[in-house]
């Protein structure tokens, strides 16, 4: 058997080396139109940095490896340019002496991965750089090291151009993000941005969001300024473009295989060809929440799908279930970490959601140095399925976002969150995890305990009479900062209190993270008051309208 494979890097290489595990005997080439078959695609920004200081310690695998180890045919410099079914074989580009010629298959695995969507006027320009290969950051590390740069600008704050942006900043330029969407981190719900916002802001990056890059003033191929559609123009030593990327499909597309935005494959990777597989940032697979086929390009999806389409190919018997959209991301001390689907994804698919925010600390608040989480768990407001969640803070954001992926993947509902038995330990945890006390609150809207509602929603019924909004806190608190036109009765007051208080209107009820304000609607519940408690209280206000302060 002759196992043919197009593209290294994370899929490729992980399909030919599950090829030879599966098949000893298989004949496997793989073709890499770079010069590295394997290298660490998302540490390229920290190599930027200088945060990781080794050229090397990119280079996940090399070719000699491949060919010692796993007795795989590598080349590199060599670009497929076309897949010929009728006769299955691809021709290929040698780009070393510049020759063509045809390898024939029994198999092939298409791993062409995407490309950095790049600005048609900045695309020859000698100081607009993309971070996706190598040779991207070789290009970049001369620049920065061979004459003064003082002035960055990053196009696009996904999670290379954030990521670039810390490290650049560290490298002490002077920095500017330009998004198009409302926020940084568009994957995200704004309101667990926001707070990262406000670092970046305090570490002097300049950020632009809800603008594009419309021209460019270019002298001699150097790009001097860049024009925003708002009608700004903005100075530049060096531009970064990272505003997201395309996946390569079109060897796929010409040769007849099925593609929509990437090419579709079953639940064995397989292509609408049964000898030809795909993996990785080119395809398309099953979402594991909705059923439907997703585009994700993510580096973890990407090795799984290539392992199962290599077993596979060679003879194997796998299967890729789908994907959540699991990610995460550091942003000088934050980190943001989002699993299934956000509020807008819901919204966009017309499903029926319904959200709860906590805040908790990260470990036991008696223990020194707790600091403080926000978990958003979205979820069916009927079933308790859990549809995603997105986690912000300064520590333990991994482990919770992990903990409800795998509930996602296993199909649990809150109700199973509510009752996970996770490790506790001080230093660790609270003996009510931050994920399990989501699972309560969420567990607790669903059984009609208390009604919830969310900050955007509060803010919308501001002015209207029919709503009271009443706040919990202490009276320090409150005269620190709180929503217009709230009433301020503390919780250890309020049944004493409930006179003050008209049956004729809905209640809104907060306090600092929604814990005292859950007592309030109950004590109001409890006495024929129609009362709401707004999700997360006052923290969360601050999150989704930092600057609105009475």
């Amino acid at each position: 058997m002759k196992i043919v494979i197009i593209g290294g890097v994370a899929a490729g290489a992980s399909a030919a080396t599950k090829a030879r595990r599966t098949n000893e005997h298989a004949q496997i080439v793989l073709f890499e139109q770079g010069e590295y078959v394997s290298f660490a695609n998302c540490g390229l920004p920290y190599y930027v940095g200088g945060t990781i200081p080794k050229r090397d310690s990119l280079l996940v695998v090399r070719e000699e490896l491949f060919r010692k180890r796993y007795n795989i045919d590598v080349r590199t410099l060599s670009q497929v340019t076309k897949i010929n079914r009728n006769r299955k074989t691809v021709t290929v580009l040698d780009k070393r002496n510049n020759t063509t010629y045809e390898e024939r298959y029994d198999k092939l695995i298409i791993a062409t991965g995407a490309r950095p969507f790049v600005l048609p006027f900045l695309k020859d320009c000698k100081n607009s750089y993309t971070c996706f290969t190598l040779y991207d950051v070789d290009k970049i590390k001369e620049t920065l090291s061979a004459a003064p740069v003082k002035k960055a600008i990053v196009i696009g704050a996904g999670y290379i151009g954030m990521e670039l942006a810390e490290q650049l900043n560290l490298l002490g330029l002077d920095c500017t993000i330009v998004e198009l969407k409302s926020s940084i981190l568009p994957q995200f719900d704004k309101e667990i941005t926001n707070p990262v916002v406000y670092t970046l802001k305090e570490k002097g990056i300049d950020v632009k969001t809800g603008v594009s890059v419309v021209d460019a003033d270019v002298v001699d191929g150097i790009v001097k300024r860049l024009k925003l559609s708002n009608g700004e123009e903005i100075e530049c030593d060096v531009v970064f473009q990272t505003a997201g990327v395309v996946p390569n499909v079109e060897l796929a597309r010409e040769a007849g295989l099925e593609v929509n935005r990437g090419i579709v494959v079953n639940n064995k990777m397989q292509t609408s060809d049964p000898d030809i597989y795909a993996a990785g940032d080119a395809v398309e697979v099953k979402s594991i929440i909705t059923g439907k086929n997703v585009w994700i390009p993510l580096a973890g999806p990407a090795n799984k799908q290539g392992r199962v389409a290599g077993c596979n190919a060679a003879g194997g018997n796998l299967e890729f279930k789908g994907v959540i959209g699991s990610s995460i991301i550091k942003v000088f001390d934050w980190a943001l970490a989002k699993v299934g689907l956000g509020e807008a994804e819901c919204k966009d698919q017309g499903i029926d959601y319904n959200v709860t925010i906590v805040h908790p600390l990260h470990h036991a608040g008696y223990y020194p140095g707790g600091k403080q989480l926000t978990i958003k768990l979205i979820f069916d407001n009927s079933t308790g399925r859990i549809y995603g969640a997105q986690v912000v803070g300064k520590e333990g954001v991994d482990k919770r976002a992990d903990v409800i992926a795998t509930a996602i993947y296993a199909g649990l509902t809150v109700f199973d969150l509510e009752n996970l038995d996770l490790v506790y330990a001080p230093p660790f945890s609270s003996a009510k995890d931050p994920v399990i006390m989501a699972g309560m609150t969420a567990s607790n809207i669903i059984r009609g305990e208390v009604k919830n509602i969310l900050p955007d929603r509060v803010f919308e019924l501001l002015d209207n009479p029919e709503y009271l909004i009443l706040d919990v806190r202490t009276p320090e608190e409150y005269e620190f900062g709180h929503i217009k036109r709230a009433i301020n009765i503390p919780v250890d007051e309020l049944r004493n209190r409930l006179s003050e208080l008209p049956k004729d209107k809905k209640i809104i009820v907060y306090c600092g993270v929604g814990f005292r304000s859950y007592h309030g609607c109950l004590i109001l519940k409890a006495n024929g008051f129609d009362c709401l408690n707004m999700s997360g209280g006052w923290t969360s206000w601050r999150m989704y309208y930092p600057d609105m302060v009475e």
